[in-house]
């Protein structure tokens, strides 16, 4: 670093958005906070209404400072260019639906299954493997068939993968019931995620490109720590008393959130779907 040269702060983009970061922070944290305890609370609860009410309140607080400040966090009108909405919504629904899944195969190979640590690891090994073995082609793929269309595909697979789970049981046959799911986990990720980064940042300008690139990443975080949240309070809030809860009464527990899960990615595919708005030129 000793060897380049530092640029100078320019006056355009001098300026920092502090409050607009703190009020983002805040909010988010008070909402996933607000949704995990809610079960414990209760939805009607003084706490839990009063933890919704202030968070959308700091929420709203930050869109008004994003819109007035000089300098924003998020310029919210570089969601009308190119695909950068849709790319985000798509980011929300695959990494959502993607780590709330693995949290309930992980409980269930383990709770109800009573399988190992170990075990649960390498059954979900395939998944891996495919998105790592996929990696070094993902910009060839891309370039063949067009990011929209890998994102199709990749949310159908991962859709597919988390229906067909809705199948197991008690006693289930790896190869057969939980082996399809953790293959289409594998490619769905693997297809979707390089090509939804690439759409989200396809036709911005280069002065814009961190912008878009960390509007995405701040996309897969929050879509992550919502639906996870949610998903958490869904299985906490069909809970049973400890000591009495039987195998079939934990994959019970744990099926909304793996309806939950589809639902998500189904939605995600939906948007990723619908035509393209053409921006009418006055």
């Amino acid at each position: 670093m000793k060897f380049i040269p530092k640029d100078k702060p320019s006056a355009e983009n001098s300026g920092h958005d502090l409050w607009g970061a703190v009020t983002l922070a805040l909010g988010m944290l008070g909402l996933v906070y607000t949704l995990v305890s809610a079960p414990e609370q209760g939805w009607g609860s003084v706490a839990t209404i009063a933890g919704f009410a202030v968070s959308i309140a700091v929420l709203a607080a930050f869109a008004v400072i994003e819109n007035k400040v000089k300098h924003p966090l998020i310029r919210f009108s570089i969601l009308k260019e190119g695909w950068v909405a849709r790319a985000n919504l798509s980011a929300v629904g695959l990494f959502g639906s993607y780590l709330s899944f693995q949290f309930i195969v992980t409980m269930y190979l383990q709770s109800v299954l009573g399988w190992t640590p170990l075990g649960m690891a390498l059954a979900l090994l395939p998944a891996g493997l495919l998105v790592a073995t996929s990696a070094p082609f993902a910009d060839r793929l891309i370039e063949k068939f067009g990011a929209t269309q890998l994102i199709l595909t990749g949310l159908t697979a991962l859709g597919l993968g988390y229906v067909l789970f809705l199948r197991v049981g008690t006693t289930p046959n790896y190869v057969l019931d939980i082996l399809p799911s953790v293959v289409l986990l594998g490619i769905g990720f693997a297809l979707a995620f390089p090509s939804i980064n690439v759409q989200a940042t396809a036709g911005i300008k280069d002065s814009e490109q961190g912008l878009a690139a960390g509007l995405i990443q701040t996309s897969t975080q929050v879509g992550a720590a919502l639906v996870l949240a949610v998903t958490t309070a869904l299985v906490s809030g069909h809970g049973q008393a400890a000591g009495t809860v039987s195998a079939q009464a934990m994959l019970e527990q744990y099926r909304p959130g793996l309806i939950l899960s589809a639902a998500v990615a189904i939605a995600a595919l939906l948007v990723a779907a619908a035509p393209k708005r053409r921006r009418v030129r006055t």
